[in-house]
């Protein structure tokens, strides 16, 4: 499934996703929130802090806080992680989490979203990137080789929709 032909940005857009890069180098949750919520970095941040993340740093980001920011600025939920086997077995829509270090028991999370086929268009999946500073061909690519995906070392978090994304009771 892995290709090494670039998607371009704007086959992201119709999906409403809009790569965010990082800002630091511990924010790519946050990013990554940013991406999928459709917001700045700065709305996320504060909504972050809203929700108990430290204003000034240092912050550890979690999928709690993530869940929360998903709920409080999408109509997306987010599931617990779960193992990675191979792209094949991911869901539609999730945050791959990779390239983990034993060194510091860390991990960056990117953006995967499988767009199934159409009568026009074949299926394909891509992930987007938010770490600066990488060719910008990788940025929003279906190529999955700059990532260190391992079973056993890499997990994600299963993006849904909510039920009832306007929040009414029946």
């Amino acid at each position: 499934m892995a290709t090494t032909t670039p998607i371009h940005h704007s086959s992201i857009a119709a999906a409403g996703l809009t790569r965010i890069p990082m800002e630091g180098t511990h924010d790519d949750l946050l990013a990554v929130a940013a991406c999928i919520c459709g917001k700045s970095m700065s709305d996320i941040k504060k909504m972050a802090v809203t929700l108990g993340m430290r204003p000034k740093g240092p912050f550890n980001m979690d999928e709690v806080l993530f869940r929360k920011i998903l709920f409080n600025c999408s109509n997306y939920l987010c599931s617990d992680y779960k193992d990675f086997l191979s792209i094949a077995a991911l869901p539609d829509f999730c945050v791959l989490c990779c390239e983990y270090s034993t060194f510091d028991d860390s991990f960056r999370h990117v953006t995967f979203r499988h767009f199934r086929g159409t009568a026009t268009q074949q299926a394909h999946s891509v992930v987007i990137d938010p770490l600066p500073g990488i060719d910008p061909k990788l940025e929003v690519t279906s190529s999955f080789d700059h990532l260190k995906l391992e079973p056993g070392s890499s997990w994600y978090l299963e993006i849904t929709q909510k039920a009832n994304p306007a929040g009414k009771g029946k």
